[in-house]
């Protein structure tokens, strides 16, 4: 079917602008907003791991949407409205008897998450149908670095806003203004268009089948491993910046910003190589730097010594840069095309199931504080996480190639 006139380049276009105030929501409710939220309601390192971990172990809840029946667009604007709009919730929380504060973000926080987690198959099946495969890396590279721009003017903003008008009002106008952008950008979402497409629920016997692909497989493995790697120690960094390092919120904020706005000039790039070399080589490179480079840099910082931590804005930029492009990539140039949901369900799955139990370890080690003599309940969580990424990072390469020996093989 021929696509209307000025498709798919004008919904290529309004997906950056959907994506503005999509970013918005999530770094607003997720992040250094939360993570401060929290803290003020009183959360230990237990919850602050948990809360890091819902939006990544939210996706257990993925597979759902391949047995949703109705188009990609109606289904992801609904369930991104509920899943978003549920959060207006956690505004009344300091009116609770302070024993529910934690349990009732944490309820509210996760509901949210599952409600949103089909989404991210819904959307991925049909971003690929709109954007060919061939300029991938260049159109995600471009959208990453001006939603990371966004996103981090948005942080600037909040934190500059907290820091001015104070605990909790703060918090609860900026979670308030994450809910009208989320659900202001499904309007947009509603107006793109949706290429046709034919898809049924997948028979039992047909759910485990990209199981049986072994190069996916080994993808499988290693996401679940480093997205594991990263929620032990990633739920503990802006806690350790606020409470060890002593930075304030427009600090925290202007972190975010130097980290967006290197990634605004790193991400097209990343964009651009992984269109050359191919998104596994771009995903073993940056995926190092964030495990080899980034947690000593974190771990380094001292109050009145931030130095190492605003050099780990930039390096978090090069990093994730390169990781957020060729992330979902590597999984999208995985499926064939008529299993493409199947297989992005899988990805999803194994993304949940590493960060939920990353998030477990993560909260246990920093329950540990009392007996290890470090300098605060954030350290070890992310010397652990440091390692884990190392190992990680390993497995990668070694399934890199395994990979190009299996391609020259004759069949």
């Amino acid at each position: 079917m021929t696509p209307p006139k000025g498709e798919p380049r004008r919904s290529q276009n309004l997906a950056i602008w959907e994506g503005m105030l999509a970013v918005l929501f999530i770094n607003w409710s997720t992040g250094m907003v939360m993570t401060g939220y929290a803290l003020w309601l009183g959360a230990p390192p237990v919850a602050l791991a948990i809360l890091g971990a819902l939006p990544m172990a939210g996706q257990m809840a993925a597979p759902i949407a391949l047995f949703i029946r109705g188009g990609r667009r109606e289904l992801s604007a609904n369930l991104s409205v509920f899943g978003r709009g549920l959060l207006v919730l956690a505004l009344f929380i300091p009116l609770m008897p302070e024993a529910w504060h934690i349990p009732a973000l944490l309820t509210i926080a996760g509901l949210s998450q599952l409600i949103l987690a089909p989404v991210n198959v819904l959307w991925t099946s049909w971003m690929a149908d709109l954007v060919p495969e061939q300029v991938r890396g260049r159109y995600f590279g471009f959208r990453n670095g001006i939603l990371g721009l966004v996103g981090t003017l948005g942080n600037l903003a909040a934190g500059g806003l907290i820091d001015a008008v104070g605990k909790p009002w703060g918090f609860l106008l900026v979670l308030l203004a994450a809910v009208v952008a989320g659900v202001g950008a499904t309007f947009i979402l509603r107006k793109q268009y949706e290429p046709p497409s034919q898809s049924a629920p997948p028979l039992p016997a047909e759910f485990t089948h990209p199981l049986s692909d072994r190069q996916f497989r080994g993808y499988l493995g290693f996401v679940a491993l480093f997205l594991g790697a990263v929620s032990v120690g990633g739920p503990f960094v802006f806690p350790l910046f606020l409470e060890h390092a002593r930075m304030s919120f427009t600090q925290l904020g202007l972190w975010t910003f130097i980290a967006a706005g290197c990634g605004l000039v790193l991400s097209p790039l990343w964009g651009r190589l992984a269109d050359r070399i191919g998104h596994w080589q771009v995903l073993f490179i940056s995926s190092g730097v964030a495990a080899l480079v980034l947690p000593p840099l974190w771990l380094a910082g001292e109050p009145g010594q931030l130095g190492t931590i605003w050099l780990a804005a930039v390096c978090d930029a090069f990093a994730w840069g390169g990781i957020n492009t060729a992330l979902t990539n590597v999984a999208l140039q995985s499926s064939p095309p008529k299993q493409r949901g199947l297989y992005l369900a899988w990805y999803w799955m194994a993304y949940a199931l590493g960060g939920l139990l990353g998030s477990l370890l993560g909260g246990y080690l920093g329950g540990l504080h009392a007996h290890t003599g470090l300098p605060s309940p954030y350290h070890l969580p992310i010397l652990a996480s440091m390692l884990l990424r190392v190992v990680a990072v390993v497995y990668l390469g070694w399934r890199i190639r395994r990979n190009r020996a299996r391609a020259v093989e004759p069949s």
